[in-house]
């Protein structure tokens, strides 16, 4: 593994619990934890993480079965700007912080299958070749789309409350087992996290510690 099970809990619930307080749609979400993780790897462990986007799809087991993102298009499943997902590819490996959240998708989609909140993080050589050949629990298959990621990403560098909350993220963040700060007090300067508040008018964020309960 390049971190362990408790860093990658450690970022989850940083990122998770800044975006709970800012109540973000869920359609960003996972390139806000893509986007945010890769930035506190690169600061905080020294690891050359980039965020990537594309179609993607997991195997959860036997009751999930896979969870995909993306159109299916002659029997290929790819990226389009309405349906894809981000992951973080860092020194060889795919890691999603997003993961921990895929009960919930599961459910939304309706499929009655308990899935455990868990850690994804897989070595890029593991990935199949091709979305048939996602068979088993733990398989997975990726399609990047380097063109759209750049679009997506240009867009979300003219948001003022992305680039603000990925900075608070980095600064918030501390390693385990050092306990962090909580709650952290955010003073608005213009709409920080949240444009119905104030200018100046401080905001509470707490931290939440959210179950990662083992790896796929």
């Amino acid at each position: 593994m390049l971190i362990t099970l408790a860093d990658y809990r450690r970022i989850y619930s940083t990122i998770h619990s800044l975006l709970i307080a800012d109540s973000v749609d869920s359609h960003e979400a996972s390139m806000l934890f893509s986007v945010y993780g890769a930035q506190i790897l690169k600061r905080h462990y020294g690891i050359a993480a980039q965020p990537v986007l594309g179609a993607a799809a997991y195997h959860l087991g036997l009751q999930a079965k896979v969870l995909a993102f993306g159109n299916y298009q002659a029997g290929n499943l790819q990226a389009s700007d309405s349906q894809h997902h981000w992951w973080v590819e860092a020194d060889g490996y795919l890691i999603d912080f997003m993961a921990p959240l895929f009960p919930v998708l599961v459910k939304r989609v309706g499929k009655e299958a308990r899935i455990d909140p868990w850690m994804m993080q897989k070595p890029m050589a593991k990935a199949k070749k091709s979305l048939a050949d996602v068979q088993n629990q733990g398989d997975f298959f990726v399609l990047e789309n380097n063109p759209l990621a750049s679009e997506k990403m240009s867009a979300m560098v003219k948001e003022k409350a992305h680039i603000q909350r990925g900075k608070l993220a980095i600064d918030w963040f501390v390693k385990a087992p050092k306990k962090m700060p909580s709650p952290l007090t955010v003073k608005f300067e213009g709409s920080l996290l949240d444009s119905r508040l104030p200018a100046n008018k401080p905001k509470l964020i707490a931290y939440k510690s959210f179950l990662v309960s083992g790896a796929w």
